[in-house]
């Protein structure tokens, strides 16, 4: 239960927390399968979706884990995924990647309820994002799916040149926005990363795990009873 009369700033986890994730990324790679890989390929949009899931995932977790950087999750992530399927062509990686990286920040898909939850959150306390993503493709989702006027503050791994749940980008958070970790909680769907890690700063957390048709708006309002 979090204690609420300690709370002065709410961060958010972006990425399945507010925008909806899953759904962007799918109809993005649908449509990129159509322009660059049908005919090409062993699968079918579907393969290349479930393939590019597993892919970027394990490359994601070398990369919150400092294993890896940004450069080389970038460049290979789409190389791996073709070359299951039966294409190792760099150039075709990098065309995707380009395409990927101008179409899905794009995407307006958020989480049912969102806007709601944040414009009352908004009038109590004060709003962050602290997201492991990218400084440039974060920024974009924010700015095109409507949601960048509710915070404050964005920050993102690039900034902080470090990832949740390491130590360091709750203690940069807090230096942003000077404060101290009595006073934040953190909203986000990874039980490591987001809960974990805030709570291993002194953070308080709040775990959003939006997994069923309808209950991402269930949740959120259970979150605006408890803030």
């Amino acid at each position: 239960m979090v204690n609420k009369t300690t709370i002065q700033h709410i961060f958010f986890d972006l990425d399945r927390t507010l925008w909806d994730y899953d759904k962007n990324v799918r109809e993005s790679l649908f449509d990129l399968y159509d322009e660059y890989l049908r005919g090409l390929v062993i699968g079918d949009a579907a393969t290349f979706h479930r393939v590019f899931l597993f892919e970027n995932g394990r490359l994601w977790e070398d990369y919150t884990a400092n294993k890896i950087g940004k450069d080389y999750l970038r460049q290979n992530r789409f190389f791996f995924t073709i070359r299951r399927m039966g294409l190792p062509d760099v150039d075709v990686a990098e065309a995707l990647e380009k395409a990927y990286m101008a179409v899905t920040p794009a995407k307006k898909h958020l989480i049912p309820g969102v806007h709601e939850t944040l414009s009352e959150l908004s009038k109590r306390y004060r709003l962050h994002i602290l997201t492991n993503g990218f400084e440039d493709a974060q920024n974009f989702k924010l700015e095109n799916s409507g949601i960048r006027q509710y915070f404050d503050t964005v920050i993102t791994s690039d900034a902080a040149q470090s990832t949740k749940p390491n130590r360091k980008i709750f203690l940069y958070s807090e230096s942003k926005i000077n404060s101290g970790p009595m006073h934040c909680v953190l909203v986000g769907d990874d039980l490591r990363a987001d809960v974990g890690g805030a709570r291993n700063a002194g953070w308080q957390a709040v775990h959003f795990h939006p997994n069923q048709e309808g209950e991402g708006v269930k949740l959120l309002e259970e979150l605006l009873e408890h803030l």
